[in-house]
């Protein structure tokens, strides 16, 4: 990691391979302890070691592909992908533009094996962050920047993997709507308009995470993923989608 775009990032993670490059490797619990006091303080650190296990726990079940990650899935982008209610017929490409194409997001996997994986992710994600958020409220004065930041990108995984699950059921339903008609066709609708309202209210969260730290939606390679404003456009895009739906 080291040698891509991200690995050199001043971040935790950073900072616990560090000990193991420059003297005889330390047992693994010591370097996460040693490194959770130095960064949160001693109070602290015992959530924040909680926070970090969850949070590897709910990573093992990320839906990989071949050893590498899925791509096309819009990770990068989160909530600030907005939800086409029509197909575009575009296809999703590396990283940059995911649009709507939700079977290339998931590679070999069925779209409702990934979305669930994403859902559970998430899930166990949220208890880590529950972790670290009591752990915020112990970290000393002049760590609580630092703190506070990392909760917003600890935040910001959440709400990317919960949206692209999201988004996967969203489009899973979109596709079954354009078959149906009548009162199914209603409760379909019903459904997609319940994951619109979620989606709008993930946006929101995401908009006050990206408005405090300038380094939220941001790669060194492929510079803003997305922008504050960028999320106040999924805002008006789902009521945009609702607005439609609710005259199905």
């Amino acid at each position: 990691m080291i040698s891509w775009t991200l690995g050199g990032y001043p971040s935790p993670n950073f900072d616990v391979a560090k000990q193991y490059y420059f003297s005889p490797a330390p047992d693994s619990a010591a370097a996460l302890q040693q490194v959770a006091v130095q960064r949160y303080g001693r109070k602290a650190a015992p959530r924040i070691l909680q926070a970090w296990e969850l949070f590897s726990r709910a990573f093992q079940e990320f839906p990989m592909e071949g050893g590498d990650v899925v791509y096309p899935l819009p990770m990068q982008h989160g909530v600030a992908n907005p939800l086409r209610l029509h197909p575009t017929g575009y296809k999703a490409t590396m990283t940059l533009y995911p649009y709507d194409d939700y079977r290339s997001w998931t590679g070999s996997y069925p779209p409702e094996v990934a979305e669930s994986q994403l859902e559970k992710l998430a899930r166990i994600w949220q208890s880590g962050l529950d972790r670290f958020r009591e752990a915020v409220a112990l970290v000393p004065s002049h760590k609580q920047d630092r703190a506070r930041k990392d909760l917003g990108v600890a935040e910001t995984c959440y709400l990317h993997s919960k949206s692209v699950a999201n988004q996967i059921r969203f489009l899973r339903l979109r596709d079954d709507l354009a078959s149906v008609d009548g009162e199914k066709g209603q409760r379909i609708a019903k459904e997609m308009i319940e994951i619109t309202e979620g989606e709008m209210r993930l946006a929101q969260r995401q908009y006050v995470v990206a408005r405090e730290d300038s380094q939220i939606g941001y790669e060194a390679t492929c510079h803003y993923f997305y922008r504050p404003l960028d999320l106040l456009e999924k805002i008006l895009n789902c009521q945009e989608v609702i607005q439609q739906l609710r005259m199905v």
